[in-house]
């Protein structure tokens, strides 16, 4: 419908805020302007262009009255007839309007309002914020270095104790739990210190070569010992499994499993049960928005617990929200652990859904594109290929789980569900001359006890025959009797079929012959290498020189970057085979060093390796790392198989 200028002013004149009507075509062209509009076209124009119908003494329109990265966001909010596509602010002068837009009888009408002061209280609260910000993240930077330093004599220490030989079995399992726990602590103080860049849009995600079955086994570590102290019935199920080797950040992933199940246990009552699953599905077909990845992670996290209320649900994924109850304000908590998981969850482009029900427990579900590995040529397989395998166990789900893997592997299996069809298929083995290569046990069958049927079963096969258990128990609190019973190896639950290979190859004579030629103290041998090693805390630095001692390299110290400099000068050209600097220091730092090394008037000054082996972890450290000319980073606490295989790569390995 055609509006005259006289019937347009007579329904919009008469608005006290600025009205601008404009027609809806490729010019965007303005057509009225009421009085209030006209007055602001006048004070602010310069004197060019199309004044259009509205207005006594209207100069320019609106739209020329814009900054210039305003003018197409409002002619494409023009053109929409929406304010979904303007900005929500337009300078004119130092006046600050916001600019609605309607859809009005083929026209668009665009209203402004004065938000100048409204404007400024906010840019100033929102400098504020900023520099909060800023002292939050310097803050929370200086805290994450000085956690790491005393983290780096637990988790060196913890290290080098494990490199001990003849260690009883229960320290051993002690210290790995130690290392594993050790590791989850420094992965969670690098997501709490993570949680301003999550809110700064600074987090990243650093995505590997990830094993599945390792993977969940970081999970588990940290959580069945809390879930077991409250005595709750926790239990894990695998769903399919297109793909073990997965390409993605486990940190993150591990993450939100953890602050998930942490949860589900806080918020359980004894008694109650928790429950993880996990699928890896192979996607049908492309899907809108993931034709990079080809496979869909899907976590499901369900708990028995006392449930939330309806109207809390839309709340739960805000920061510092917790439900306000009697029984959830005696839970201690901070009511960040779910605001950080869906972060992450979107940075990673998935979805997350929760269902709950008070009294009734909770159901959260995540699912996550991912991507698969690259493939491994896998020697197990070609190995175990055509060997005979006999299963013993009377679950049935189990048994066609282990069938289906061995399968998979190329190799064949017999099934026995009870001890004498266990004894006939030995039996008929003997009489066909096919050889079992090694008997696959559940835990607990039906009328069989283990510790008397598994040593008949050793008698009858002999000393070199491997006998393999599956279990869900903790290893370490029965190797003692299943290992006098005759059981070799334990392959743990749920069932991966790399954790299955590993196992199975770890008995073969290929395997023998590797574990022959290695030597778990000494596989890296630089002892023709000489290593500066400069760092400023004495128990970093002895336990630096303990991790490299094994490596028979000869290790000089410096105390400070000042030093490392000096002693670096004073040597004979290339006597120096790699530095191992600290960051932070007295005197000079790590960073002046290694500029000041690089800059001096040698040879060797350029090409001698100088890796960081700092407490400063974050993407911007390394950055700085490699701006300042060093070739490598590694973050404290440090790991040792990091630690060797940087050697290795910069220096070589000699052959003992």
């Amino acid at each position: 419908m055609d509006w005259s200028t006289e019937q347009i002013d007579e329904i919009w004149g008469k608005v006290s805020s600025p009205v601008f009507i404009f027609q809806k075509g490729d010019a965007a062209r303005q057509i009225y302007a009421n009085q209030r509009a006209a007055w602001i076209q006048k004070k602010y124009g310069s004197g060019q262009g199309d004044t259009g119908d509205g207005g006594e003494g209207a100069v320019c329109s609106f739209l020329e009255l814009l900054r210039v990265d305003e003018v197409e966001e409002v002619r494409r909010g023009i053109l929409e007839g929406s304010t979904a596509a303007a900005p929500l602010f337009c300078h004119l002068g130092r006046e600050i309007y916001s600019a609605v837009l309607t859809d009005w009888e083929g026209y668009c009408v665009c209203m402004l309002q004065d938000v100048s002061r409204y404007y400024q209280d906010t840019q100033k609260a929102l400098e504020d914020a900023q520099l909060a910000n800023q002292a939050k993240t310097n803050f929370l930077s200086a805290i994450s270095h000085d956690i790491r330093t005393p983290m780096n004599a637990i988790v060196g220490m913890t290290g080098i104790a494990l490199m001990q030989k003849e260690m009883p079995i229960k320290i051993k399992d002690c210290l790995d739990k130690i290392q594993i726990a050790s590791g989850h602590m420094m992965s969670l103080l690098n997501d709490v210190l993570d949680m301003s860049r999550i809110e700064s849009g600074k987090m990243l995600l650093m995505k590997t070569d990830v094993d599945m079955a390792d993977m969940l086994h970081k999970i588990l570590i940290v959580v069945k010992p809390q879930a077991a102290s409250k005595k709750l019935n926790f239990s894990v199920e695998l769903g399919k499994m297109d793909e073990e080797r997965l390409f993605v950040d486990d940190v993150r992933i591990c993450q939100i499993c953890d602050n998930l199940l942490s949860n589900a246990i806080k918020f359980t009552p004894e008694g109650g049960s928790v429950s993880l699953f996990f699928e890896v599905e192979r996607n049908a077909g492309e899907k809108e928005g993931l034709q990079d990845q080809d496979l869909t992670l899907r976590i499901r996290v369900k708990d028995s617990g006392i449930g939330m209320a309806p109207d809390f649900l839309p709340r739960i994924f805000q920061p510092f929200e917790r439900e306000r109850s009697m029984t959830v304000s005696r839970i201690q908590g901070t009511g960040l652990g779910m605001a950080i998981t869906q972060s992450l969850v979107r940075m990673m482009e998935g979805t997350i859904s929760v269902e709950s029900e008070v009294g009734r427990g909770s159901c959260f579900e995540i699912e996550l594109p991912i991507r698969a590995a690259q493939k491994d040529l896998n020697t197990y397989h070609e190995v175990l290929r055509g060997k005979r395998i006999l299963i013993f166990t009377d679950d049935r789900a189990l048994g066609r789980t282990l069938s289906e893997m061995l399968e998979n592997l190329g190799m064949k299996a017999d099934w026995a569900m009870g001890a004498m069809e266990a004894v006939d298929a030995i039996n008929r083995a003997d009489f066909s001359d096919q050889e079992y290569f090694a008997f696959l046990t559940a835990a607990k069958v039906a009328d069989v006890e283990m510790v008397e049927f598994l040593p008949q079963i050793r008698s009858r096969m002999g000393s070199g025959f491997p006998i393999l258990m599956l279990s869900e128990e903790d290893w370490s609190e029965t190797e003692y009797f299943l290992t006098k019973a005759g059981v070799d190896a334990f392959i743990p639950l749920p069932l991966f079929l790399s954790r299955l290979s590993a196992g199975l190859y770890a008995f073969t004579e290929e395997c023998r012959r590797e574990n022959r030629q290695k030597d778990t103290l000494s596989k890296y041998d630089f002892s023709a290498c000489r290593i500066l090693l400069v760092e400023d805390n004495e128990l970093n630095r002895e336990i630096a020189q303990e991790i490299l001692g094994v490596t028979r390299a000869s290790v000089e110290t410096a105390e400070n970057g000042e030093k490392a400099v000096e002693q670096f000068e004073r040597s004979q050209l290339f006597y120096y085979d790699m530095i191992l600097m600290d960051i932070q220091m007295p005197v000079m730092n790590g960073l002046d060093a290694t500029r000041k090394i690089r800059s001096l008037d040698r040879p060797d000054a350029s090409s001698v390796p100088i890796i960081a082996m700092t407490a400063n972890a974050f993407l911007e450290d390394v950055h700085d790392s490699l701006e300042a000319g060093m070739n490598a980073h590694l973050s404290k606490p440090l790991d040792m198989e990091q630690v060797y295989d940087c050697l290795k790569q910069f220096l070589g390995r000699g052959d003992l």
